[in-house]
């Protein structure tokens, strides 16, 4: 369960050094496979079941012919600041003014964009919004060992074997960043969700299971987050306080008799 991980790990080592792991027939065949993963139970938080306060994160594509959107969040936001950037496909993030994010008044999760005349829209992609969100969540928090076999292919130098090894500890080692922010995973299925974040990867060892081997163990802390969509009668923010049998006053969202016996 590393996400997508072993995925991400294969694609960036086949690409940064296509000359042993590249083509049809390559040099050194490389191959995936996860072992023990261990769950911390005492991280799973009591509150799991009640709605709490929670932070959202939505992506959108973004079209410089048609900036203005609309955009539509994908929950519902709980009232509070909303953070709004533009992004690019190197990583930068732009925020946005407030008078340039025009809310929707009847719908809370729907706005469009009144960028200024100045901004540079250069090489922008996307969107990104950071709101507040009320939610029934719970963290669990696990450790996963995996390998990167490497296997020379037969009729291929033997120093290949020595070459794949050193660098592709190198290749992991300068992307470590780039792995674990993309081999975080989410998964849905009706009201439920899960997201995997990589919080670490550490080298462990390596060993040579057999003459033309080489294997490389990694351990991976990651974090899952349970999440459950809100039923209608969750999840509500209080609008009104009013003492029982006084009347409702539009002007007085806290309405509280206090009477004292002294």
């Amino acid at each position: 369960m590393t996400g997508n991980l072993d995925e991400t790990l294969k694609t960036l080592i086949t690409e940064s050094l296509p000359g042993l792991f590249g083509g049809a027939n390559p040099a050194v065949k490389l191959t995936m496979t996860s072992e023990l993963l261990e769950f911390a139970p005492e991280s799973a938080d009591a509150l799991a079941s009640e709605p709490r306060p929670d932070d959202a994160v939505d992506t959108f594509s973004f079209d410089p012919d048609n900036p203005g959107g609309p955009y539509t969040l994908s929950k519902p936001p709980y009232p509070g600041p909303r953070r709004v950037r533009l992004t690019t496909d190197i990583g930068d993030r732009l925020p946005l003014r407030e008078e340039e994010v025009l809310w929707d008044a009847e719908n809370t999760q729907q706005f469009t964009l009144e960028l200024r005349e100045s901004r540079d829209l250069t090489d922008i992609t996307g969107l990104e919004v950071l709101y507040g969100v009320t939610a029934v969540f719970t963290k669990i928090k696990a450790t996963q060992i995996f390998s990167v076999l490497l296997q020379l292919q037969s009729n291929k130098p033997a120093e290949n074997l020595e070459q794949a090894e050193a660098l592709v500890l190198s290749v992991i080692e300068l992307n470590r960043g780039k792995f674990m922010e993309n081999g975080g995973a989410h998964y849905e299925d009706d009201a439920y969700g899960a997201d995997i974040e990589i919080k670490s990867l550490k080298f462990v060892k390596g060993t040579s299971p057999e003459t033309k081997q080489r294997l490389l163990t990694y351990i991976a802390e990651l974090e899952l987050k349970a999440s459950r969509a809100l039923r209608e009668d969750e999840g509500a923010p209080i609008e009104r306080i009013r003492t029982t049998g006084r009347p409702v006053d539009p002007d007085r969202p806290v309405n509280i008799h206090i009477d004292v016996d002294a």
